[in-house]
């Protein structure tokens, strides 16, 4: 099993199929709370497979890939920055999560913030306009909101044009 510590070379910037690669991001949302969505976004089609409101936790975070593994798939490779919620202090990726990858014959890529960010931007930018002037009493029902919003926003991503740019 094959866990790059580099950045993808200029050929594997792009994926060419869907459900090949996905990038994973998270953003701080603009509440009080200052929770955290953990965004799963497939590179080829830009559209958001999985965006949940997380801890950022190692088992959060695998729980959430195995759910989207067994809904869509395995893709090859799976792209994360430098983040401390899946990498040792050392920089290398988890060991629970490295052992998850093994299980799936899943590639884990470190790659630049900055292409990850370039990924998940359209989406994160559309997730927090739709989220603009709302307010929840729970975490439960943000969640249920952005899942909300993915599902709108996936079926609505197959007609814009660009979606890939």
């Amino acid at each position: 099993m094959k866990f790059n510590t580099h950045s993808p070379t200029s050929a594997a910037l792009y994926a060419t199929s869907h459900n090949e690669a996905w990038a994973i991001d998270f953003a701080m949302l603009d509440f009080a709370a200052k929770p955290l969505v953990m965004l799963i976004v497939d590179v080829r089609t830009r559209r958001p497979l999985s965006a949940t409101v997380s801890h950022m936790a190692m088992e959060d975070i695998i729980i959430r890939l195995e759910r989207l593994v067994r809904r869509s798939g395995r893709p090859e490779r799976i792209w994360m920055d430098y983040s401390s919620a899946y990498n040792t202090i050392e920089g290398h990726f988890h060991p629970s999560l490295q052992a998850w990858a093994q299980k799936h014959r899943i590639s884990l890529t470190h790659d630049r913030m900055l292409l990850t960010r370039r990924i998940s931007e359209r989406p994160l930018r559309d997730l927090s306009a739709s989220l603009r002037e709302k307010s929840f009493t729970t975490l439960m029902e943000l969640g249920h909101d952005i899942e909300r919003w993915r599902q709108s926003y996936h079926r609505a991503a197959r007609t814009m044009p660009n979606v890939n740019q």
